[in-house]
């Protein structure tokens, strides 16, 4: 009996450690990968055109803009100028529809996590203006902690010679929280939002952890005092 509370204890510890780790880390930097091993979270075919808030997932994550002109969950053509277009077979899509150099105005539309996450992606496009005007805003794709800190950034340069349902992939991966992605001006475009899938070895030990927490609890609710009276087209 002794080794098996032993177990316990050991695993609800490194339970408590991974998950109080996750949640409490101190900001970090975060690393641009152009892949990710997780799982798409598709937006719902919706067609909204506002500046949100639309939530899916499940209520995990929000989607907002600064643009009225913006799209989400959006199924039918969106144009990228010289990039050329999407034709909705790619799926439900995000769209900031909105750019600098013909508005005036920067605008950023952001995907915000209820939960912190470690990675995040997406397929992306945009509107490539500073072919026509170099001093035109460039596209940024960031991510920030849960307090809004700059984790990293990344700037949109990829032509793709006009091909339909074309991009690239750009993700982020960090070692702390990641609370928001935002992707700013010219048009910009996201499909296929990717979030990290937990290695097994941590949810094994998560698991294993939450079971010595309820056998903690059991064995202390049964050898504890008794209280008397307790109860058991848009785009270009």
């Amino acid at each position: 009996m002794g080794h098996t509370s032993t177990f316990f204890r050991m695993a609800s510890a490194a339970a408590v450690a991974v998950i109080g780790s996750f949640l409490a880390s101190p900001d970090a930097e975060a690393t641009v990968v152009s892949s990710l091993n997780g799982v798409v979270v598709p937006m719902p075919a919706v067609n909204y055109v506002g500046t949100g808030p639309q939530v899916f997932d499940g209520g995990e994550v929000t989607w907002s803009s600064t643009t009225a002109n913006s799209t989400f969950g959006y199924t039918s053509t969106y144009g990228f100028y010289v990039n050329g277009e999407w034709d909705g077979a790619l799926g439900p899509m995000a769209g900031l529809s909105s750019s600098f150099y013909t508005s005036g105005v920067t605008d950023t539309m952001t995907f915000t996590f209820t939960t912190p996450v470690s990675a995040v992606g997406g397929f992306v496009n945009y509107a490539p203006f500073y072919l026509i005007d170099d001093s035109a805003p460039a596209t940024v794709v960031s991510v920030y902690s849960p307090t809004h800190v700059l984790l990293e950034s990344t700037t949109l340069t990829f032509l793709t010679g006009n091909a339909t349902n074309s991009g690239q992939f750009v993700g982020f991966a960090d070692v702390g929280p990641i609370g928001s992605l935002t992707l700013s001006d010219n048009y910009v475009g996201l499909v296929g939002l990717t979030l990290p899938v937990p290695e097994s070895s941590t949810w094994a030990m998560m698991l294993i952890g939450f079971a010595g927490l309820g056998f903690a609890g059991y064995r202390k609710a049964k050898t504890g005092p008794q209280v008397a009276g307790s109860r058991a087209h848009v785009g270009l």
